[in-house]
């Protein structure tokens, strides 16, 4: 199959970008309207996540070539290692107080293989990784769509409310499975993997039927806001996360209606478009730009602050991007910049009369 630009995947790309970067921006949290925001804010996460099967399942819906895996650890995975390294020092050295070798080591471990990084959501992106390879092949084309989509999203919301609305056990290793580790197997992401596939692998037809009901999805995005909303406030899931189980549909309801209002821009400004090619860099650099403006500056707690916080992290995270990627080695420690419209990449690295310019 040939390249094809899906031009909306831009905003949706860049929208989901922008949403993490003020969600770590907004450290205000002492009112149900702070609350509220950063709630809403969080479903970057699982719309970044969603959109890599939605370009996966477009370029390879049947198979997966040679050489698949190989390529996104060069450009995805040794980023991750990187990354993982870098918070690890950072939580041993400059945060938890404690700067001792078996600390980093357990911090080490913890960041690989738990998730306790931002960079968690390349662990995810690679179950993805291996969850297309190994449904394309035995799953997708021996069941129906309508059967797959209900049992991945029974499975789904059931793993995410059983680790929402239950209580854990009055043990160490159980509370720290309900806090953090549970967001880990792709059981819970598995819905999103599901829906982006056939979104992917279908593209032009789905967005076509996106838009024939698109006022059904309209009225879709506030309301399943407000029941995500109340059901925070009144304390029913209290936890401030994208890995909640009403975060799913309100999730899939902002993605549909974002490639909808994409769909019918005459052309993608050309920010959107340099912020979507970034947005891998600045996910995983801007907490480190973020706790460096934090250690040097003192700025209130109110909206103010936050935006000025987040001008700052998206800003100088596009930069260390760019410039990143004007040396050879610079695209595997922080990622590649992506394609544009014309599905080229920028050639921007420093070169000299004996190199030959990497494409």
């Amino acid at each position: 199959m040939g390249k094809v630009s899906l031009k909306e995947l831009f905003l949706l790309r860049t929208v989901a970008c922008l949403s993490i970067v003020f969600l770590h921006s907004v450290d205000v949290a002492d009112s149900w309207f702070f609350g509220g925001l950063r709630l809403f804010l969080s479903f970057g996460t699982p719309a970044f996540i969603l959109i890599s099967e939605i370009v996966l399942a477009n370029a390879y819906p049947t198979h997966t070539p040679k050489g698949f895996l190989k390529k996104r650890l060069r450009y995805i995975g040794i980023p991750y290692i990187c990354f993982v390294i870098i918070y690890s020092l950072q939580n041993t050295f400059t945060l938890a107080g404690k700067a001792e070798i078996s600390v980093l080591a357990t911090n080490l471990v913890k960041g690989f293989f738990l998730g306790e990084t931002s960079a968690y959501f390349v662990a995810i992106i690679f179950q993805f990784y291996l969850l297309h390879m190994f449904f394309v092949r035995y799953v997708f084309n021996r069941f129906r769509p309508k059967w797959i989509l209900i049992i991945a999203g029974l499975v789904n919301v059931s793993y995410l409310a059983f680790f929402n609305l239950v209580s854990p056990p009055d043990h160490p290793t159980a509370i720290y499975v309900w806090d953090t580790f549970y967001r880990m197997p792709f059981i819970g992401w598995v819905f999103y993997f599901a829906v982006a596939y056939y979104l992917g692998r279908n593209y032009v037809q789905y967005l076509s039927m996106l838009q024939k009901y698109r006022h059904y999805i309209y009225a879709s995005v506030p309301l399943t806001g407000i029941v995500m909303l109340f059901l925070f406030m009144s304390d029913i899931i209290p936890v401030l996360s994208s890995k909640r189980f009403d975060m799913i549909f309100f999730t899939l309801s902002t993605v549909f209606m974002l490639l909808i209002v994409a769909a019918k821009l005459r052309g993608v400004p050309s920010l959107i478009v340099k912020i979507s090619q970034c947005s891998f860099g600045i996910y995983l650099v801007h907490p480190l730009v973020l706790s460096v403006i934090d250690h040097f500056f003192i700025l209130p707690n109110n909206m103010f602050s936050a935006f000025v916080l987040f001008l700052f992290a998206l800003s100088g995270s596009m930069g260390i991007v760019v410039v990143f990627n004007r040396f050879s080695w610079g695209s595997y420690f922080i990622g590649r910049i992506g394609v544009g419209l014309d599905l080229k990449r920028p050639n921007n690295r420093i070169t000299n009369e004996k190199t030959q310019p990497v494409n």
